[in-house]
């Protein structure tokens, strides 16, 4: 045993004395016969366990066990095995407590409770030895007929002298037993005539005296022996049991793959580079599966991508074209239907190939589930062309979403399904759109719409804007192409249309109230059996400008009449901004010329001009006076420039209508009129009075109020009128002569003035300075008496200050270096904010820029700020 305790030996008379004491001190030695028979004992070795120890006999013919310890000992051995083995053919392995014996056919391995598992090896062997996972054995002389053993001794004939046969030699073999292979094998000429281990080390003893170390190789370089051999299913099971990293095995993997592609053994190729998906190199094990042959798998590899989620957006791509290739649509729609969060593939790039293969209900579900309600729409619109579908899918949307989808496709619903969608317009622009719930339940099965609740009551919409009509329902006749119900008479046409809308306003809200009950509408059915509900009150969102949506109804002059009329009743009523109300005002009264223009009878043309008149006139609507006078122009409506004057007053055109037809009184009581509303018609009189002499002599009078009020008003500079005196020869130097003087009087008033102040400023400067130099340069001597703030006589401490006031210490708060004057202090402050303010001042350049623009007399300006010190530099300044 290793501690020395026993010893075992056996005889060539077939017994095995066992021997126990202190072998070290040689005390208590004894010896006890355990086993004996008529045989040879050829091996022993001792086997220890907790509980009992036992030692395994062999004999040529069979092996048994002896316990030499525990409650067993005593007791006749027990045989194992009928089999038994040579000298030296039988070995422990101390690490499982096993003994290992060699025969000629096999290697087998006991234990304790018996015969453990045996490997076939075979050839004669006398001896054996274990180190670490390995077992060394020595075989007896090589057969000459094995051509690889006498190849390699041919070397050594010449050199070896000691033996009479140069082909008498030993075999040296080390076996690998858990990856069952031959780890080393080698020749011995002069024999081996032991085998030890020591430093980790293996060691064999020669015939010839010569010691001969064996190293176990490191991991990679018996995997590279591996890979030259091609035994990869041996690398393998080499580097599991030799604990080696994932990413080495996957690297095993990869090249077991590639070996077995190169061979043609695609499939199995594949599952090893399934187990090698973790290392990388998708793209080279995807080109290598391109053939159509093997899109079978290819589409497996691509599915075990995007199950351990490696796969791209291209894994994707082509993932789906495998699908469309095989026409497995079941797989498809599995793929798409992942759940959740979780989903293993690139989700734009999946809805893109679905589309892209025709897949299109699937393409659609997938987008819904996840959240792309735009794709969702495209796809109902662009590829399946269900209209229907599509507008109904936009109305269970946020307002933000189905507004974003309206302005993308609303040209092209209006172009399918006008109706529904001017209705979706001024639902939404008018404040009165409420989403629907749609539940997209699979591919291929379509939309459902839930309500989000019933509305028994009546829904209260907003006035028409056409005489006679109370909701904008009744206006779908102009859809149609039919005539409005609100062209029916003269008589009827009396009642202007923005009146009706002023006369039917009642409260606030979206409520309207109307002499013509609104309908109650609770539910509607669509061809397709899916139920929408109106609800009674709307989301709270903002609107955005109905211009935006204009250019949509391009094709639509009906719809967009439509829609414009109900925008308008509905800022009519909740209010709006003045520049939607214009567009929109400007708009319909374009788009009513235009219709008027395209009828095909006089009555219905002048209905429509009717309609034009009565926004001019019977209710001032925001519309710009120019741009009705263009639209009348380009659309030949006489009566607009007329009615434009009449409503907005342009006192500009009718003082030059006047002086087109040469009506020089008429256009001075214009002038008298409208002068201080529109003073431009001041410089417009100062060139017409002086047109002519004729002109001249009936306003000769007037002219000089006109250059009085030009001089107080300023509304020309002196050198602007004389230029436009001086176009013709009709105005003499006499006639501006008074007009002159008084200018220039003005100005020498206003020159001497400024010399004045300027030299008070100067003077006022120099004293300033000389202040300052004798501050600087000269003694301050201070005979003051009395405290500037108590007004008691002085006493020491005193504080003095360069301003020549005095004060009592105790009358001061804090005496420091920074202290200041009490009196004069504020003063200082004041100058110091003033100061500050200039030198801000000097960086607003924004603020000098938009005073200029504004100022009439900008000299004027740029010398105040000069004035100011902000156009000055701030280094110089401190200079």
């Amino acid at each position: 045993m290793e501690d020395l305790s026993a010893v075992a030996i056996g005889l060539v008379s077939g017994v095995v004395v066992l021997i126990r004491g202190d072998f070290v001190h040689d005390k208590g030695i004894k010896q006890k016969i355990v086993f004996e028979n008529n045989e040879p004992i050829t091996g022993l070795e001792f086997c220890e366990s907790p509980k009992a120890n036992l030692l395994f006999i062999s004999t040529k013919s069979k092996l048994m066990t002896v316990f030499t310890t525990g409650k067993y000992q005593g007791q006749s051995a027990r045989m194992i095995e009928d089999k038994g083995c040579n000298i030296g053919c039988m070995t422990g392995k101390k690490s499982t407590q096993e003994v290992v014996v060699a025969r000629d056919d096999a290697i087998s391995f006991y234990s304790p409770s018996g015969r453990g598992p045996s490997y076939i090896y075979e050839g004669p062997k006398t001896s054996i030895f274990v180190f670490k996972s390995y077992i060394a054995l020595i075989s007896p002389t090589a057969s000459p007929s094995d051509i690889e053993v006498q190849s390699t001794l041919r070397r050594f004939v010449n050199t070896i002298q000691s033996s009479e046969n140069p082909f008498d030699t030993t075999k040296f073999t080390i076996l690998d037993i858990e990856n069952k292979l031959i780890a080393y094998s080698g020749q011995f000429v002069d024999g081996v005539k032991t085998i030890f281990s020591e430093w980790d080390e293996l060691y064999v003893l020669g015939g010839d005296g010569q010691l001969y170390r064996h190293q176990e190789r490191e991991l990679q370089e018996k995997l590279e022996i591996m890979y030259q051999r091609n035994l990869y299913s041996l690398a393998l099971s080499l580097a599991a049991n030799a604990s080696a990293d994932s990413k080495r095995m996957l690297s095993i993997h990869k090249k077991f793959g590639d070996y077995l592609y190169d061979k043609g053994e695609y499939d199995d190729a594949m599952q090893q580079y399934l187990r090698a998906i973790e290392g990388g190199d998708a793209s080279q094990v995807i080109r290598k599966y391109l053939d159509s042959q093997r899109i079978y798998n290819l589409t497996a590899y691509l599915e075990e991508l995007h199950e351990r989620r490696m796969a791209t957006a291209d894994h994707t791509t082509l993932l789906l074209n495998c699908y469309a290739k095989l026409k497995d649509t079941e797989k498809l729609e599995l793929f798409i239907k992942s759940e959740g969060e979780n989903i293993k593939f690139d989700l734009d790039t999946a809805i893109q190939m679905c589309r892209q293969g025709g897949y299109f209900q699937q393409a659609a579900y997938l987008s819904e589930k996840h959240g792309q309600t735009d794709l969702v729409v495209d796809i109902n619109l662009q590829d399946l062309g269900d209209y229907k579908a599509g507008l109904r899918f936009m109305r269970s949307l946020s307002p933000e979403e189905m507004y974003y989808n309206l302005t993308r496709y609303g040209r092209l619903l209006l172009d399918n399904l006008p109706r529904e969608t001017t209705e979706l317009f001024i639902d939404y622009f008018t404040h009165k759109y409420v989403p629907q719930k749609v539940t997209l339940n699979a591919p291929g099965s379509g939309m459902e719409i839930m309500p989000d609740q019933q509305s028994t009551k009546d829904i209260q919409r907003p006035a028409s804007p056409i005489s006679g009509l109370s909701t904008y329902k009744n206006l779908i006749p102009y859809m149609t192409g039919s005539r409005p119900p609100s062209i029916m008479s003269a008589a009827e046409s009396q009642h202007n249309i923005m009146s009706t809308i002023a006369s039917r306003v009642v409260g606030s809200g979206f409520g309207v109230t109307s002499s013509t009950p609104v309908e109650s509408e609770s539910t509607e059915t669509g061809e397709t059996g899916l139920s929408t509900v109106q609800t009674e009150a709307g989301l709270d969102y903002k609107p955005p400008k109905p211009r935006t949506v204009f250019a949509m109804f391009v094709d639509h002059p009906m719809e967009l009449i439509v829609f414009l009329e109900a925008c308008i009743s509905y800022h009519s009523i909740v209010g709006g901004k003045e520049s939607d109300q214009i567009d929109m005002y400007s708009t319909l009264f374009e788009m009513y010329l235009q219709q008027a223009e395209n009828c095909s009878t006089e009555l219905e043309k002048r209905s429509w001009e009717d309609k034009c008149k009565d926004m001019v006139t019977g209710f001032k609507a925001p519309i710009d006076p120019s741009t009705v006078l263009l639209l009348s122009h380009l659309y030949s409506y006489k009566d607009g420039r007329i009615l434009v004057r009449e409503r907005e007053s342009l006192y500009i055109d009718i003082f030059r209508s006047c002086v087109s037809v040469g009506d020089t009184l008429g256009a001075i009581d214009t002038l008298h009129k409208y002068g201080e509303l529109e003073p431009v018609l001041y410089l417009l009189a100062l060139s017409y009075f002086t047109s002519s002499p004729e002109v001249l002599e009936l306003a000769s009078d007037e002219l000089q109020a006109v250059l009085k009020k030009i001089e107080q008003d300023r509304l020309m500079a002196p050198l602007q009128v004389i230029q436009a005196l001086s176009v013709n020869a009709v105005a003499t130097v006499g006639v501006v002569k008074g007009y002159l003087t008084e200018i220039i009087e003005r100005e020498k008033r206003e020159i001497e003035t400024n010399r004045r102040l300027t030299e008070s400023y100067r003077q006022e400067t120099k004293s300033k300075q000389d202040e300052i130099h004798e501050l600087e340069n000269e003694p301050r001597v201070f005979q003051a008496t009395r405290c500037s703030s108590c007004g008691a006589a002085l006493d020491l401490p005193t504080v003095h200050f360069m301003c020549r006031h005095s004060y009592h210490r105790r009358c001061l708060n804090e005496v420091n270096e920074n202290s200041e004057c009490p009196q004069c202090a504020p003063n200082n402050a004041t100058i110091r904010a003033i100061r500050r303010a200039q030198d801000d001042m000097a960086d607003r350049h924004d603020l000098f820029k938009a005073t200029l623009e504004e100022a009439d007399d900008k000299f004027k300006l740029i010398s105040d700020f000069f004035g100011r010190g902000v156009m000055e530099q701030v280094d110089f300044l401190v200079q």
